[in-house]
């Protein structure tokens, strides 16, 4: 039996994984039946409709552009949305099967990290919500399998590839703003490791890689600085920060005391009577009290909640670090899935899929989160034991992933299983790469 299906697997890899694929999104429209609606949802919804409407006049900033441009081009149709989030998906399953193709000269790997990837719940079930997460994913991926597709790493790679690179990371940028380092990086690290080979037009690569997302960056800034007074990409920027000093906001200033107490009363109430998930929401719980209790319109409340953030974390900066190890763990030991499970009618199939998620998965994430740490651990000590000459692309995924993960506890804190799902593929794709390369070895040696 088992050796039938290596032969299937090896004669049509392509052809089973997307049979598989859609067979599951099937499975998960009929039972499921509807669209995951989330707060976060209404923000992009919000920003279809202006879209829609050709204008961006008095837009109030709180979220980028990249969903909802999709959700305004099938006419704000949530339905269109998901089914087009659906078709990603499977594309992102091409993606990942040829990339570690490609990557392992394995078809048989190359199937197994596509097959593994795809077959986890919360894979699938970001592309029936209206969240960024499935887009990211597929653009973030899209960048790396485009990245090795076409050399770009290479010195000698044609210009336009730069461009097109630049182009799609522009998107991802639009799609989720803390994505602005990608470019940064790719060009950084593409500098470095062509150093050697002419520095202008190197030079003049790594530049292209960045110039178009930076150039979009600005531009949506600038819109927001005219639109509410506030260079940034999210107005959200200050309640990040609040959620960042949670912990010790009760330091706060007595001129700050009004915000300072009602802001310190929800944190104890939801330490004591609520789950922990719900306890870097403080803000948030505290929010519309806040609002009528200091007569501030949302975006001056936001404002103070970062004038407030920034000089706490200032004046406090052990108390910070902390709380940026406290989110950097949770990036890679939070697990979350997202759905609304009381949507299967079905009890069987909803009582199954908690238990599968809950007792199989949720531990599966954690367990090759875990892994990545450790095989990153050792991509990096062979790096530097070479005299930081093994500029490959493993090493970069292991850099992005990292730096994303240290980014976000800089800057966030909340829903960190929501942070690390982009990279989801690549931390597949590294982890069972490395468990490969370790049994392989270990052949080597019982054989010899």
């Amino acid at each position: 039996m088992f050796k039938k299906l290596n032969t299937y697997i090896n004669k049509y890899p392509l052809a089973i994984l997307l049979s598989y694929g859609i067979i599951i999104r099937l499975l998960v429209f009929i039972f499921y039946q509807g669209v995951t609606i989330y707060p976060d949802s209404e923000d992009y919804l919000n920003l279809a409709n202006y879209l829609l409407n050709f204008s961006l006049e008095n837009y109030s900033g709180e979220r980028t552009p990249g969903l909802p441009l999709l959700i305004a081009l099938v006419g704000g149709n949530i339905y269109l949305t998901v089914f087009i989030q659906n078709l990603l998906g499977l594309l992102s399953l091409y993606l990942i099967f040829d990339f570690s193709k490609t990557k392992t000269g394995s078809t048989k790997t190359a199937f197994w990290i596509a097959f593994i990837t795809t077959s986890f719940l919360h894979f699938v079930f970001y592309e029936f919500a209206i969240l960024t997460e499935t887009l990211a994913l597929f653009f973030l991926f899209l960048s790396f399998w485009y990245l090795q597709k076409f050399k770009v790493l290479k010195s000698e790679t044609s210009l336009k590839h730069y461009i097109i690179l630049s182009i799609i990371l522009s998107f991802l940028y639009l799609i989720r703003p803390m994505f602005i380092y990608v470019p940064i990086g790719f060009s950084l690290f593409y500098l470095v490791k062509n150093f050697n080979f002419g520095i202008r037009q190197v030079l003049l690569k790594a530049v292209i890689l960045s110039f178009l997302p930076l150039l979009t960056f600005y531009g949506w800034c600038s819109l927001n600085e005219r639109n509410i007074g506030q260079f940034t990409s999210s107005y959200y920027f200050g309640m990040n920060l609040a959620q960042m000093t949670t912990s010790f906001f009760e330091k706060a200033p007595d001129e700050d005391a009004l915000i300072r107490d009602v802001f310190v009363k929800n944190r104890d109430y939801i330490e004591e009577n609520l789950p922990y998930y719900k306890y870097p929401m403080t803000a948030w719980y505290a929010y519309d009290e806040l609002l009528e209790e200091t007569n501030l319109t949302k975006h001056e409340l936001v404002l103070e909640f970062g004038r407030i953030s920034k000089a706490l974390i200032k004046n406090n900066p052990d108390l910070y670090a902390k709380q940026v190890l406290v989110s950097f763990r949770d990036f890679w030991f939070t697990t979350t899935l997202l759905w609304n499970v009381e949507k299967f009618e079905n009890f069987y199939i909803r009582k199954g899929l908690i238990g599968l998620w809950i007792y199989l998965q949720n531990y599966l994430l954690i367990l090759l989160n875990i892994l990545f740490l450790i095989f990153s651990i050792k991509k990096l000590f062979h790096f530097f034991k070479s005299k930081c000459q093994i500029f490959d692309l493993d090493l970069l995924i292991v850099a992005i992933v990292l730096s994303g993960s240290l980014a976000q506890a800089l800057v966030a804190y909340g829903s960190n299983s929501r942070f690390s799902f982009p990279y989801f593929p690549l931390i597949v794709y590294f982890v069972v790469v490395n468990i490969m390369t370790l049994k392989n070895n270990y052949a080597k040696r019982t054989l010899s």
